[in-house]
């Protein structure tokens, strides 16, 4: 048997097409929650092409399809929503039920293994409101910058200091003030960032 037969038998085997599907979708969803890296969305579209091409050689059912994608959506809405885990409860059973009926039963065709559906299910539970959890938290907790970080720097006023206004750090736009109070610089001077104070620079001219 060659390799392309031994790959092929192994696409069209239910619990390797099942496992594609849902890492397939994983990657969808947390494309969605969590954009901007590009890997999710890769991975997902090498997992779920490949998935439909073993899931077009079985007996799959549209019911087991639309509830193991119905699970996914409200997994990630929960995330988005924060509903105390009751999207995520809902989203687990609606996944172990999609599974159950993902297939139907044919002569000659393997069914889904019952410890594959387990896993999946308590580890799609897991990743979404455990792991994903925690990087979306990670994601909206506030910046936290030290005042060394930015000192010494070197900036330009874009909106006059008076008493607050924009400088330009590089490529990025910050509100600052005056060092010396009630000082007003203009727009076009540079100045160097003396303190950081929350989010806004205190700066003074460069001599």
């Amino acid at each position: 048997m060659d390799l392309a037969m031994t790959f092929w038998d192994l696409l069209v085997n239910p619990n390797v097409a099942y496992l594609l599907l849902i890492m397939g979708l994983w990657g969808l969803m947390t494309a969605f929650a969590m954009p901007g890296t590009g890997v999710p969305e890769v991975a997902a579209m090498v997992c779920l092409t490949l998935a439909v091409l073993g899931l077009a050689r079985l007996d799959v059912s549209v019911i087991g399809v639309s509830l193991i994608a119905l699970s996914m959506v409200m997994l990630v809405i929960d995330l988005k929503v924060q509903s105390h885990g009751a999207l995520t409860l809902g989203g687990i059973i609606t996944l172990a039920l999609g599974s159950i009926f993902l297939f139907r039963p044919a002569e000659g065709q393997a069914g889904l293994s019952g410890w594959v559906v387990a896993l999946t299910t308590v580890g799609s539970g897991l990743f979404f409101g455990v792991a994903l959890g925690a990087a979306m938290r990670a994601q909206k907790r506030p910046i936290v910058m030290e005042p060394k970080a930015v000192a010494g720097q070197l900036g330009e006023v874009r909106d006059p200091l008076d008493p607050i206004g924009t400088v330009q750090l590089r490529s990025e736009l910050w509100s600052a003030k005056a060092e010396m109070a009630g000082e007003t610089i203009g727009t076009g001077v540079k100045v160097i960032v003396t303190d950081l104070e929350g989010l806004t620079l205190k700066v003074k001219r460069v001599s």
